[in-house]
């Protein structure tokens, strides 16, 4: 089984859905300028990061509700490689929340210089390939994923399981 250019961008070796992706929001991403009291969430795929979009501005916001009942996640928390951010990075009040499933050798250089806090999310891989594989099914901007089988033995080899 192997990922459709149709469906992917390749980007320096990560897949990434061109649903949400493209080459003007990961230069975007490279060009983003963090600020020393931002937070960002960073996970693997399927390791929780919605769940970080909807507790990170709670936490933020000392448990105020308004942003979680008023603001869709995706632009309350947005992520920094995806079209979205561009759009509603000038609304996000200090401190602000994104979340990321960029490596840290991904992230843009003002994320070195800058005093970000980062929580990275962990999640057991076993629980991962299952929510991964049945959110393949039913997601219709990626591939069907084929059978259990061969999709676990692509995640088990490391060749990349789209993000």
């Amino acid at each position: 089984m192997s990922f459709s250019e149709d469906f992917f961008l390749e980007y320096q070796g990560l897949l990434l859905p061109r649903e949400t992706h493209c080459a003007e929001s990961l230069k975007f991403a490279q060009e983003f300028s963090f600020k020393d009291d931002d937070v960002v969430a960073v996970t693997y795929p399927k390791s929780g990061t919605t769940w970080m979009q909807e507790i990170l501005p709670l936490v933020l916001n000392g448990g105020d509700l308004t942003p979680v009942h008023t603001v869709v996640n995706w632009d309350r928390v947005p992520w920094l490689e995806e079209t979205r951010l561009a759009k509603v990075v000038d609304k996000l009040t200090s401190p602000r929340a994104l979340v990321t499933h960029f490596p840290y050798s991904f992230m843009p250089p003002s994320f070195h210089t800058s005093k970000a806090k980062v929580i990275n999310v962990i999640r057991n891989p076993k629980d991962v390939l299952v929510s991964s594989y049945y959110f393949h099914q039913m997601a219709n901007f990626l591939e069907d994923p084929g059978s259990f089988d061969e999709f676990m033995n692509k995640f088990l080899e490391g060749r990349g399981i789209p993000s």
